[in-house]
């Protein structure tokens, strides 16, 4: 009987055992499966397509909310693809919503250190060899130094096969080979960074996949490897100079107001020049005659030709209600309005003419070349194509005045 009893509760317990290790892992309500790496989702009625063995093709209507397991992806004529369950395949589009599962969850389900598919880098303080066979008596194809980052191909056992893109050497494209796995780690948890300057985040040797601006994009940093940083910004992954990130925001100089805002464009104690460059241009000189109007004479240039000129008045207005700045200078050519929210930083927006503007640098005092010489002024804002600063506005169509 006791022996009975015995088999019974081996037999227990070997169902139980066999129930936990087949436990299904659940993520965004569907059971992920090892080597998937993603889930789609359909927002309208989409044909998928699948390819035969002797070259011909099998479609497939998913219907508006169906799901399909995605095993990976790749790039074709068509741009990005991704490769489903079944063997069938779906153009990256609007009407697919792709979600990636956390490397946590396909490393739960794999069962493995690492995932096939996803990127690993060397912790090594010495970096990693990269070997033609996964041994270490095989030849060496390349050195790797600390925090190169590579592909995982496939697992060989104490190895790792890599796809591995040296970045500084454009006349190689990818190398694949063999790393040991007490070498390399998964990537650790991003860090959120700032761009101070700009610069390309380069997926690939002279490729580059985006240009991102300081004050404005936002990296999420892994690692760096011989001074370039391994990032992602708007779910692309790449490389840049880790120079140009910032661990603070960038928020730069903040400019409270700006003190006479009459003054800004226009000095009412000074003579004020105006030049715009076109085939045909204007050159003018004015003077004040009250505090807010001013008269002179203008000359038409045609073919470096003078061929007219007449007298002409000009108007100067200005309103500061709520800290905004409402700034009007009137001539019979010009009708120049600019307004600004006080106080202005970086990625402001201001509106000159009616058109706005994004605040890319403030500067508390800059040499600018007016005219041919350079002169100092204080303040100097520059927003799209437009410089401002108290005594000039200085834009795409190259027009100053100058106090």
């Amino acid at each position: 009987m006791k022996k009975k009893w015995i088999v019974l509760i081996t037999f227990i317990m070997c169902i139980s055992f066999q129930s936990i290790t087949e436990a299904k892992v659940i993520w965004d309500g569907a059971e992920i499966t090892k080597g998937q790496t993603g889930k789609l989702t359909f927002s309208n009625d989409v044909k998928i397509y699948k390819k035969n063995a002797d070259g011909t093709f099998v479609s497939l209507i998913v219907k508006k909310g169906e799901f399909y397991r995605v095993y990976g992806h790749e790039y074709s004529t068509v741009g990005k693809v991704y490769n489903m369950s079944g063997g069938y395949r779906v153009q990256a589009t609007d009407l697919v919503i792709y979600k990636e599962v956390p490397l946590a969850i396909q490393q739960q389900v794999s069962g493995g250190k690492f995932t096939v598919g996803t990127p690993i880098f060397a912790n090594s303080a010495k970096g990693v060899s990269i070997k033609e066979a996964p041994n270490s008596s095989a030849k060496t194809i390349m050195h790797t130094p600390y925090g190169a980052v590579f592909k995982v191909v496939e697992l060989s056992g104490d190895y790792v096969k890599v796809e591995y893109n040296p970045r500084t050497d454009t006349t190689i494209d990818y190398i694949w080979g063999f790393v040991p796995q007490d070498f390399v780690s998964n990537l650790p948890e991003g860090t959120t960074q700032y761009v101070k300057q700009i610069v390309d985040l380069s997926v690939r040797p002279g490729w580059q996949s985006q240009s991102l601006k300081p004050g404005i994009s936002v990296a999420v940093y892994f690692t760096t490897a011989d001074g370039r940083a391994y990032v992602s910004s708007n779910k692309i992954y790449g490389y840049l100079p880790a120079s140009a990130l910032s661990k603070t925001p960038i928020v730069d100089k903040e400019l409270q107001t700006l003190t006479e805002p009459s003054s800004l464009l226009f000095d009412a104690t000074k003579k004020v020049s105006l030049s715009e460059t076109a085939p045909d241009y204007y050159l003018a000189e004015f003077s004040p005659i009250t505090s807010n109007r001013w008269q002179g004479h203008m000359q038409l240039v045609n073919d470096d030709e003078i061929s007219g000129g007449k007298q002409i008045e000009g108007e100067l207005s200005y309103t500061l209600v709520n800290k905004k700045l409402m700034y009007h200078l009137e001539s019979e050519l010009h009708n120049h309005n600019i307004a600004i929210q006080f106080p202005l930083k970086v990625n402001d927006t201001i509106y000159v003419n009616g058109q706005p503007q994004m605040v890319t640098k403030i500067y508390d005092q800059r040499d600018l070349n007016i005219r041919g010489s350079y002169e100092t002024f204080k303040n100097v804002v520059i927003a799209g194509d437009y410089i401002i600063a108290k005594g000039l506005v200085k834009g795409r169509y190259d027009y100053w005045i100058q106090s």
